[in-house]
């Protein structure tokens, strides 16, 4: 399973983008949102418009110089929401009602894409770069660096594909549970009847874009019976958010969101805690146990693998390495045995010398490659970000 995550929360998935003003609430928890993501996943794949709403808000909100490291540093990409689910909403009358009548003569549901310079990668970040008044030399620079970030989708295929698939779950009456049981012929149905399987439709085009690229996502789209293949495939990230803040709850400390809502983290700290070198190993460890697991199954592994590694360090390798660095080698491992250890045995002791060079040589191999020394364990990573919550918090 891919560690990467598909996020359509800025533009809600729109095809043309978002059709309100976001509220100072809604915007805070999108960026919220995308700090806890940053931390627990290798890559963020943004859904964006034909206007780049998306690009437009994140530049606006982090400051373009934030935005432009964050993508120079491949940890968000971008994809133009292509593929789109219509329907028939009826016709207003000049009383303001609405005539139904002529919906009854199309399908309840098609598929449909943008095409032409509306999926093109540069006509679309030139989209969003025009409102900032950057100059041309700029603007350019922006949008040759930003292009190779962008994923294509095939919208049309997906879209059409989507279509059929709903509309068929309904003919075969697998959305009697969801509350529309097959009664009538899909051209039939009415416009209340329509707006369901247009929101299912949509669901099932999420789904497929997810299963596709082996994307995970936030949305639960568990109770959809329709999606359940598609769901195989997509790693459940939110699963994966709510087990850290469990994580966090057991060490005191607030959850990624909180940290970010009340001030104490910001995006501009993304940088720093991505590098930590405990990072990409606690972003490995939680992909892989915290998609399925509830409560008490995470609580239970990351006591887990803290207990392990602690016992690692009551062993004759650990107790080793301890000694080592508290005597302040810096070396190598192999060194201090072979050359310590060694004048210590002294003369007409070869049998006992060449056997602790060799072990040494196995330690600093296992220290170089596996990073044993920085716990390799989820604790290590929670314990540094709890650092630099109480450094930003002085």
């Amino acid at each position: 399973m891919k560690n990467i995550l598909f996020n359509n929360s800025i533009t809600k998935g729109s095809l043309l983008g978002m059709t309100t003003r976001l509220t100072a609430e809604q915007e805070s928890e999108i960026l919220a949102g995308l700090f806890e993501q940053l931390l627990l996943f290798d890559k963020i794949v943004l859904s964006t418009d034909k206007n780049n709403l998306t690009l437009v808000f994140l530049i606006s909100k982090l400051g373009l110089e934030t935005v432009e490291r964050l993508i120079r540093s491949g940890y968000i990409l971008f994809s133009i929401k292509s593929a789109a689910i219509f329907t028939g909403t009826g016709r207003q009358r000049e009383d303001g009602t609405i005539d139904e009548s002529v919906i009854y003569k199309q399908p309840p549901i098609v598929g449909g894409s943008l095409n032409g310079d509306d999926i093109d990668p540069s006509i679309n970040i030139y989209r969003a770069l025009v409102r900032f008044g950057l100059s041309k030399k700029e603007r350019n620079r922006l949008i040759k660096n930003i292009v190779p970030k962008y994923l294509v989708n095939d919208g049309l295929e997906i879209s059409s594909n989507a279509a059929k698939v709903v509309t068929d779950a309904y003919v075969n009456n697998n959305l009697e549970n969801l509350g529309l049981p097959f009664e009538k012929d899909p051209f039939d149905l009415n416009l209340e009847e329509r707006k369901i399987l247009f929101d299912l439709g949509h669901t099932v085009l999420d789904t497929s874009i997810l299963a596709k690229n082996g994307y995970k996502s936030y949305n639960n789209y568990e109770h959809l019976e329709i999606s359940k293949k598609n769901l195989e495939n997509i790693g459940k990230a939110y699963k994966i958010s709510e087990n850290v803040s469990e994580i966090l709850k057991i060490e005191n400390t607030p959850d990624l969101k909180a940290m970010f809502y009340q001030g104490g983290l910001d995006i501009s700290d993304i940088f720093k805690l991505r590098h930590l070198s405990s990072a990409k190993y606690f972003r490995k460890w939680i992909n892989e146990v915290g998609e399925n697991s509830d409560s008490s199954e995470i609580t239970e592994a990351y006591i887990s693998e803290v207990a392990g590694a602690k016992k690692f360090f009551e062993t004759t390798k650990g107790k080793l390495i301890k000694n080592t660095f508290l005597y302040g080698a810096t070396s190598g491992l192999g060194a201090l045995i072979a050359g310590p250890i060694g004048g210590l045995v002294g003369a007409g002791a070869k049998s006992i010398v060449e056997p602790a060079v060799d072990y040494g040589l196995g330690l600093l191999e296992e220290f170089v490659l596996d990073g044993i020394i920085e716990g390799k364990n989820p604790k290590s990573y929670i314990d540094k970000l709890k650092k630099e919550i109480d450094k930003n918090a002085t």
